[in-house]
């Protein structure tokens, strides 16, 4: 997939996104709570300890502008839902904590909203367009001679043209022999490597001691695993299951893990290659940068390892030649 395609991908995304909201906006304004956004505030507090956040934080979570979270969280005070008091160890800082009326609203409405969501989201990813696809360039040396055996040594039987049904999909440096959906698979990898970051700097805000643990033990099994490469990437997979679960953006959380989904339906066998067990472990150092980063709750790092992944990772679509 070029990167024009995920251009327009993402774009398509965005633009549903937006639909879903304004679609979620009207039945939310008809028990007193003015937007997604007011709702999503109120929902967090009532899961953070004592009800109660650095106006920060909270910001951040559900990705306002600081205008835009000070006009929120006036709103919401004036309601009656939250109020707003200077942090103990800075007078500067505002500290949000929800209000007894505001935790009884989000208790109330909180299975019919998700409901709503939810039915959104059965849709949201559906078909997802790859506008103005182009072909690899000329000169591509195309899948011959040794690389056609390893193929159909693997299992996936003889090797054919991949655009539509399936074949092969290059991986970063290795091989991916996918059932159907070559072109598929390859914008969800570009698409969820855009959402990367947003994932993990989510992660990075509200792991606990439980998450890493269970992140690095994880790790632990992608170690023992370098000599098989379809087992070590549904581990892999599982990883960014776990980092994705710890997010509080639902509707991040599951668009993620759709695509993530995409990937275990299609991905059949890993074709097996000298440079294999390398590439493996060298994707076993990254997801350890990952966890790390995570741990340290420092954004900076987090994006630097988000990007790390994506260049090691990158996709590209192999044509097949007779």
């Amino acid at each position: 997939m070029t990167g024009i395609d995920a251009v327009h991908t993402w774009r398509e995304l965005s633009r549903r996104l937006r639909v879903a909201n304004e679609t979620l906006e009207p039945v939310l304004r008809t028990v007193g709570i003015g937007s997604a956004a007011d709702f999503e505030v109120l929902e967090l507090l009532t899961r953070s300890p004592r009800g109660e956040l650095p106006q920060r934080k909270v910001q951040e979570a559900v990705g306002l502008s600081q205008s835009g979270a000070s006009r929120l969280v006036t709103r919401l005070e004036r309601s009656g839902l939250l109020r707003r008091t200077a942090a103990e160890t800075d007078a500067r800082a505002s500290l949000l904590k929800i209000t007894e009326t505001g935790r009884d609203l989000v208790a109330k409405h909180r299975d019919a909203y998700e409901k709503r969501v939810r039915h959104e989201l059965s849709t949201l990813t559906e078909d997802l367009p790859v506008l103005h696809h182009t072909a690899e360039p000329k000169g591509h040396p195309g899948l011959t001679g040794p690389a056609r055996a390893a193929q159909e040594a693997a299992g996936g039987g003889p090797v054919h043209d991949a655009v539509s049904d399936g074949g092969l999909l290059q991986f970063g440096e290795s091989l991916l022999s996918l059932a159907s959906g070559a072109i598929t698979v390859a914008d969800a990898i570009h698409v969820r490597d855009a959402l990367e970051p947003l994932v993990l700097i989510e992660a990075a805000q509200y792991r606990t001691e439980q998450d890493i643990v269970d992140c690095e033990q994880i790790l632990a099994t992608m170690a023992g695993l370098l000599g098989d490469g379809k087992a070590f990437y549904y581990a892999d997979w599982s990883l960014h299951h776990r980092l994705a679960s710890i997010c509080r953006n639902k509707l991040l959380r599951q668009i993620y893990e759709s695509l993530l989904f995409t990937l275990e339906k299609h991905v059949d066998a890993v074709v097996p290659t000298d440079g294999l067990r390398d590439y493996l472990r060298r994707r076993l150092v990254v997801h350890t940068e990952i966890i790390d980063a995570v741990a340290s709750g420092e954004a900076d790092r987090v994006r630097e390892a988000a990007h790390s992944h994506a260049i090691t990772g990158i996709a590209a679509h192999v044509e097949v030649s007779d």
